[in-house]
């Protein structure tokens, strides 16, 4: 007979404890300076980090099912610690294979409840949201209502899921329209987002990012097109900076 599987419990407890243990006051105080407001963190580091998870992961991706993984996300999602929460989603996406629409609900309710920072946002799509909607594409429908929710978290999730989609040329029509919802967008880090997401698009289609840019220009936040012309060649860079302007 094989070892009996961890339970949910188990493995939460586990994770809890070994990231504790690795925990850092003064990585934590020097973190801070990547956030505007405080946030809560043990301070450990990016390595230990996933060093932890792996052990957790290994085993489980053959024996736990997707809803198990789900009630370990969101029994971590719970704490008030970054890396414990950030823990929870990286967990999650070891299970990527059998990602569902089932997740949308919960994925919506962690980014508006649990998820209160750049950082853990932009993990978890880059762990959940990003493969699913590579498992199920109809979760783009899914992406164009997140846009337009109050929710500044919910919003940002919606266009940085489509990054590693826009970097290799798919959804080019929706991360454009997306962006474009925004442009009247108050918030900072919608802006930065905006300007990643045009950026990514670029990658496979220059061109068309700098008709976009010129024929929207005064529209556009600055910091969405200092953002999004980061890799264009020097002089073209100083025309689009100059050519957007009001």
């Amino acid at each position: 007979m094989g070892t009996k599987s961890p339970s949910v419990r188990q493995v939460v407890q586990t994770v809890k404890k070994s990231l504790r243990q690795l925990g850092d006051p003064q990585k934590a105080q020097d973190y801070q300076r990547y956030f505007k407001e405080p946030v809560t963190m043990l301070g450990v580091g990016t390595q230990p980090f996933r060093k932890v998870i792996k052990e957790q992961t290994a085993s489980l991706k053959n024996t736990w099912t997707l809803q198990q993984a789900m009630a370990c996300c969101d029994r971590l999602m719970q704490e008030k610690e970054l890396e414990l929460r950030g823990a929870g989603h990286t967990i999650l996406g070891a299970f990527a294979k059998q990602f569902t629409l089932e997740l949308t609900a919960p994925a919506q309710t962690w980014l508006e409840q649990r998820l209160d920072n750049w950082a853990l946002v932009d993990g978890f799509c880059s762990n959940v949201t990003s493969p699913l909607l590579q498992t199920c594409p109809d979760f783009a429908k899914t992406l164009s209502q997140w846009s337009q929710t109050e929710s500044l978290w919910v919003r940002r999730a919606a266009l940085v899921t489509l990054v590693p989609f826009a970097r290799r040329g798919e959804y080019l029509d929706q991360a454009y329209d997306l962006v474009q919802e925004h442009f009247g967008d108050s918030e900072d880090l919608m802006h930065k987002a905006m300007g990643w997401l045009l950026r990514e698009a670029g990658k496979t289609d220059m061109k068309r990012l700098s008709r976009h840019l010129l024929k929207h220009g005064p529209a556009i936040p600055r910091t969405t097109v200092r953002y999004a012309i980061e890799r264009f060649p020097t002089v073209e860079h100083k025309l689009l900076l100059e050519q957007t302007k009001e």
